[in-house]
């Protein structure tokens, strides 16, 4: 029974071979995207799951909340701060405190030359490398391959490796001959390997490789880097974990924050430390640190309802497809039925049939999803791949078979079983579904309302792309090159490579400085005015030289510029920071003096600088301050002559910067960016969403295209005889063409109407993600449906030119 139901089902589906086409072609996409989408979530919702007692593992985060409505959330944290939890509150099983290390390392090898690795490039890359009290073993557990974990890190000048990054270090050698070797950090920091651990083969976050005691920090050169006494300054690369005792909630630890910043953190007294959980670090971008690939869980939860229209609009063409050749099928049916055929049998015929048409598009989708992952590798994360004989796989393909061979196929096979054997014979149908056709219709305003979802949300994304790109954000961007240099090299090398670039011809401006105006990692810390009752705020810097200012372009409000230092001697602080401090005019925060929590420096104001946006424009501006300290400016942007100048001649200055560079830094890799990339670089997640709503829009318009296609081809043959009446009786081509698509036009429009509050509600919400924004004004719905409505007209017009040009004849002389 079930292989007649198969050569049954076979011969149908190559006796329509277009309809066939179509259905394959939209299902495959349909199951292409929501596979590809499954792969994408699994391997994102999977991250940092594995971890034993998972529940119980939390990062300290602060709050910080001042006046004007300034605030801030912090994943870094004060370096002595988890120490003192540690002692000073109850309610842990563990507390542990890592920092973020960026080295280059070198590997002795006997009397060979030693292996060299270049160090990562912070803020750009994830490091391997942490400096990790031994408490951060009793947090996140590993297998121990050599070496204990509760002496591996009990004193200074020791590392533990991961197996991998012990065999990259060492070669193939036994681990036991590994244990007591010495790796170099930044070229004087001699460690000895005290343990090795299996590496992590699961999605994580804490993909750490190189262990170093944190009782090293003190006793090192690395003491000047991370402060262990500061209560004042946070550390970006700072990170404190805690593991709660058992039976014991965040809330309950929480409780005893206030009192604990109240004790210690007096120059900071609005902070609010929390508890944030472990599973919640890979989605929460509001949280930055140098060692997570944070996603956004709502775009998550949007890609799988992007999968799942997409493959409803797929089901949708099979519906409609399927019901309007209804008329095509229904002598069969009534043969059927005339032969004892019960309504149960042919249900099941139409569903075997449907299932056929949806396992050619499974495996369709199955062929095309890894080409089509590599395709999108800016958009996909690296690892995410088609392993098909997984079970999870499996699985997830049998109920998408199963789902999509019911979703498309019940309602036809419905449908065609329950025609009347009397008019089925007669070549009639069911008469209330052709004559009306009100659920085709309305599946053709579902396919074409999401297709034009898609568009709006497209075109507001791409305005509100193009606004943020093009926006002025107070300071130049153009011909501006930046130079990071290894912040582990002695700082007077920079000095020595940027008098070397002063030689370059094509190079009109240079400074030094910490970062750049837009950066997401500028420092924080407090700053007050000095005297009692003086205003305190959280505050942004930067470190630079007086040529920050004309080589940015940033404008002076009032006072002068600062002049280069060794030591922090004076500060320029934006508008923000001034009204933020209660001066009412710049002119009132000249001369005035300011203490942070640098160090505890107290300085004067030399100058106000008119605000810009030294971040995102996700954020309103904020209190920022500029001040020179000469050993901390280990970047270099430089200003690229322009006038009359041609991409020819930047790549000559270029290599002749590359030139220095070597002399310089003869060890380290040369690497540089234009500064407007680097602005660019800040609206990735903004791209990406551009990138995915385009490859969404295109797949939903192919879909309810090839649908429209199907249903004008079988609408202009159903009409046939009617056209050829109307052009016997005097009807014009033109008039024809109108007459037919009139109908699906008005289909489209009503589509418009129902998108176009429902497109508004969503993009509106997605824009309150940006303090700086546009409106979403009325062309862009008016476009979008002009855009629909061209692209249905042309879908259907090549059927209605063709029908409309065919001879009355043919279609009349066999009556």
């Amino acid at each position: 029974m079930i292989r007649n139901y198969l050569i049954t089902a076979w011969r149908n589906i190559s006796r329509n071979k277009l309809y066939t086409l179509i259905n394959v072609l939209g299902l495959s996409l349909g199951v292409s995207a929501c596979l590809i989408i499954y792969l994408i979530t699994s391997f994102e919702l999977n991250y940092d799951t594995f971890h034993p007692d998972k529940e119980r593992i939390y990062r300290i985060v602060t709050h910080l909340q001042f006046k004007e409505g300034d605030a801030s959330d912090i994943a870094g944290g004060i370096t002595i701060l988890p120490s003192r939890l540690r002692t000073e509150l109850s309610g842990f099983e563990n507390v542990a405190t890592f920092c973020n290390y960026f080295p280059k390392v070198s590997v002795p090898s006997g009397g060979h030359i030693a292996k060299k690795f270049d160090a990562p490039k912070e803020g750009g890359e994830a490091s391997p490398v942490i400096i990790a009290e031994p408490q951060y073993f009793s947090i996140f557990k590993y297998k121990w391959l050599k070496g204990e974990p509760s002496t591996a890190l009990n004193g200074p000048f020791k590392v533990v490796l991961s197996e991998q990054e012990a065999h990259k270090y060492f070669g193939s050698i036994p681990l036991d001959d590994i244990m007591g070797r010495e790796i170099i950090y930044n070229d004087s920091l001699r460690v000895a390997v005290s343990g090795i651990v299996k590496d992590w083969n699961k999605n994580t976050d804490f993909a750490f490789k190189d262990f170093i005691s944190f009782a090293t920090i003190p006793n090192s050169f690395v003491k000047n880097d991370i402060d262990l006494k500061n209560w004042g300054m946070w550390e970006f690369n700072s990170q404190g974990f805690v593991k709660l005792a058992k039976n014991v909630t965040a809330a309950q630890v929480e409780k005893q924050f206030p009192a604990f910043v109240k004790a210690h953190m007096t120059q900071d007294s609005k902070a609010k430390l929390s508890l944030q959980p472990i599973n919640d670090i890979h989605f929460n971008n509001l949280y930055q640190d140098s060692y997570s690939r944070q996603t956004h869980l709502p775009t998550l939860y949007a890609l799988m309802a992007i999968a799942a229209f997409i493959l409803i609009i797929a089901a949708i063409n099979f519906i409609n497809l399927s019901t309007a050749q209804s008329l095509r099928r229904a002598k069969e049916v009534g043969v059927r039925k005339a032969l004892g055929g019960s309504k149960a049998s042919l249900t099941f015929q139409f569903l075997i049939e449907t299932f056929a048409v949806t396992v050619l598009a499974v495996i369709l989708a199955i062929v095309v999803t890894n080409p089509i992952i590599a395709s999108f590798h800016s958009l996909i994360p690296k690892g995410v791949k088609l392993h098909l004989l997984t079970p999870q796989v499996l699985l997830f393909l049998f109920l998408l078979i199963f789902i999509t061979s019911l979703l498309a196929g019940f309602y036809p096979a419905r449908v065609l079983s329950s025609y009347l054997p009397g008019l089925s014979l007669k070549g009639q149908g069911s008469p209330n579904l052709n004559r009306k056709s009100y659920l085709r219709k309305t599946l053709i305003i579902f396919q074409f309302t999401v297709s034009l979802i898609f568009i709006i949300g497209t075109m507001v994304i791409g305005s509100q792309l193009h606004f943020i790109l093009n926006k002025d954000l107070g300071f130049n961007r153009d011909a501006i090159v930046t130079i990071p240099t290894d912040y582990n090299n002695k700082a007077e090398r920079v000095l020595v490579f940027a008098n070397k670039l002063k030689e370059i011809p094509g190079i009109t401006l240079i400074s030094r400085h910490q970062q750049t105006p837009a950066s997401q990692r500028h420092s924080g810390t407090i700053i007050n005015v000095k005297g009692a009752g003086g205003a305190k705020i959280n505050a942004s810097f930067d470190l630079c030289d007086e040529n920050y200012l004309p080589l940015f372009g940033l404008r002076l409000l009032a006072g002068r510029n600062i002049a280069h230092s060794d030591t922090l001697k004076e500060f320029l602080i934006n508008e923000t920071c001034a009204k933020a401090l209660g001066f009412i005019k710049p002119e009132d925060a000249v001369g005035k003096l300011l203490t942070t929590g640098i160090g505890g420096y107290t300085c004067p104001v030399s100058g106000v600088v008119k605000d810009f946006h030294s971040q995102s424009l996700h954020d309103p501006i904020v209190p920022f301050f500029m001040g020179s300290l000469s050993r901390n400016e280990r970047s270099i942007s430089l200003k690229l002559a322009t006038q009359g100048k041609q991409a020819v001649d930047f790549k000559k200055t270029i290599s002749r910067v590359e030139i220095a560079w070597k002399q310089v830094y003869p060890e380290d890799k040369f690497e540089y960016h234009f500064f407007d990339d680097t602005i660019a670089a800040m609206y990735d997640k903004e791209q990406k969403t551009s990138q995915l709503m385009n490859t969404a829009m295109l797949i939903a318009i192919f879909i309810s295209c090839m649908g429209l296609f199907g249903l004008a081809t079988f609408t202009a043959q159903q009409r046939l005889k009617e056209i050829s009446i109307r052009k016997v009786l005097g009807a014009s081509v033109s008039g024809i063409v109108t007459m037919l698509s009139r109908d699906f036009l008005i289909l489209v429009v009503i589509a418009l109407l129902i998108a176009s509050p429902i497109a508004y509600y969503f993009m509106h919400q997605w824009l309150q993600n940006f303090a700086y924004r546009v409106d979403i004004s009325w062309w862009i719905f008016v476009l979008s449906g002009s855009g629909a409505i061209l692209i249905a007209l042309l879908t259907i017009s090549f059927q209605s030119i063709k029908a409309a040009l065919c001879n009355p004849v043919k279609s009349l002389k066999s009556e």
